[in-house]
């Protein structure tokens, strides 16, 4: 499935492959424009390929009775080329998993729900027993606790714990179900040669005793990243530190294209906007629980408490605020998930003044690799890419500060999820 440039997103579920679209009316290319002027953004508009930028902007206006009116814009967006989109990935496996509580409270576990601890069990030898957390609230893991974790500074642990829940195949089995046709999770984070075919062993549990256990779970099937341009750059380190004169090969990677993303974000925030398909089942509680860690900054974080000298307010908020290390105020929010690695920046989110009434869906991503090279950690993040997805957001923010609406949007319910 391909777009191109500019295209409306009530076609974006069911367009034939290579179709174009053109968006009447479409503010992106004037907003870009004026991103021109300056000498990074510019920079990167005027070379587009070479940092494999692509945007996503939904405009959201209201009806009378408040329903939200979606029209999305795209700028270089094509679900089928890829690019690697490092943690984005945890926020499926955070929907996955409260949904997969709910499917077990149903169907004969009443008494497991999102806080209920769990231990993990080894059976082979890349496997690692996991049963106490610190940082948790009574010392021990729970699925909610992992998810806190991932949208407040996206944790590569708290993931790998999702990912032991739940399992390669029933991951990709439901998202594939639920219309995510171009994503696939494949692999665990930090965790190189690992069998990301077996999900260790998880017990539920409370003082008194047992509440739900789930054996290892394997997955039969090889899955190999199915989308174009999977083979980046020129050269790359491997793990004995040795440069391979050749493009880092992305085949057994992670794939989420961004079509999918802004979809997905959706569901989270207007899930009665989507097809009951494309949705996840989540309960009233899940809803305003996931709105909270994902639109709070880390030192407004309860478990864990995080340092906002390390964990500043635009550590995993690159619209907006990616750029600096200031201290926001609470008017204006990100509800987001990020992902940063082997040079690539994407961020999509749910933009909203609380004050001012505006509100908007932004989803882009970019690569910032300039030498060509992998895994040497030599990526232009500062120099570039959080510049560059800072300015984009300030931008769109502007264009809808100033844009008329029709309908006033009741923020009433996000607003008070932050609380």
């Amino acid at each position: 499935m391909k777009f191109l440039l500019f295209f409306p997103v009530c076609l974006l579920l069911a367009c034939s492959p290579g179709k174009k679209f053109t968006g009447r009316n479409n503010p992106l290319p004037s907003i870009l424009d004026g991103l021109r002027k300056d000498a990074i953004t510019g920079k990167v508009l005027k070379n587009s390929a070479t940092f494999e930028v692509q945007i996503i902007y939904t405009r959201i206006d209201r009806d009378p009775a408040g329903k939200p009116l979606f029209t999305s814009f795209g700028y270089n967006v094509d679900s089928a080329r890829y690019f690697y989109p490092a943690s984005v990935v945890k926020m499926p496996l955070a929907l996955l998993a409260l949904e997969k509580i709910n499917h077990l409270r149903r169907s004969g576990y009443p008494r497991l729900n999102r806080n209920t601890p769990y231990r993990l069990d080894s059976l082979r030898a890349f496997q690692q027993r996991y049963d106490t957390d610190s940082t948790a609230p009574g010392g021990r893991p729970s699925i909610a606790h992992d998810i806190r974790q991932i949208f407040v500074v996206s944790d590569n642990l708290a993931y790998n714990h999702l990912f032991e829940f739940l399992g390669m195949d029933y991951i990709n089995r439901r998202l594939q179900e639920k219309g995510y046709t171009r994503t696939g999770i494949v692999h665990r984070f930090n965790f190189p040669g690992r069998d990301n075919r077996f999900a260790s062993p998880i017990t539920f549990y409370e003082p008194n005793g047992i509440i739900f256990r789930e054996k290892e779970k394997f997955d039969e099937q090889i899955r190999k990243n199915p989308q174009r341009h999977v083979k980046k750059g020129k050269a790359w380190y491997n793990t004995a530190d040795n440069l391979v004169q050749e493009p880092f090969d992305m085949t057994s990677k992670n794939w989420f294209a961004l079509t999918d993303m802004e979809k997905m974000l959706r569901t989270v925030v207007f899930p009665e906007s989507v097809p009951e398909q494309n949705r996840f089942f989540l309960t009233a509680s899940d809803y305003k629980f996931l709105w909270h860690y994902m639109g709070i900054f880390p030192r407004e974080c309860d478990h864990p408490e995080y340092d906002p000298a390390i964990y500043y307010d635009g550590y995993a908020k690159f619209f907006l605020f990616g750029d600096s290390k200031e201290r926001r105020d609470s008017t204006l929010r990100v509800f987001n998930k990020v992902g940063e690695a082997y040079g690539t920046l994407t961020d999509v989110a749910y933009i909203v003044d609380f004050e001012k009434n505006v509100e908007f869906i932004l989803a882009a991503t970019i690569l910032c690799n300039t030498n060509g090279i992998f895994n040497d950690d030599t990526y232009d993040y500062d120099t570039i890419g959080f510049p560059f997805l800072a300015k984009l957001g300030r931008a769109v923010y502007e264009y809808e500060m100033q844009r008329p609406r029709t309908g006033k949007p009741d923020l009433k319910k996000y607003r008070e999820a932050l609380h």
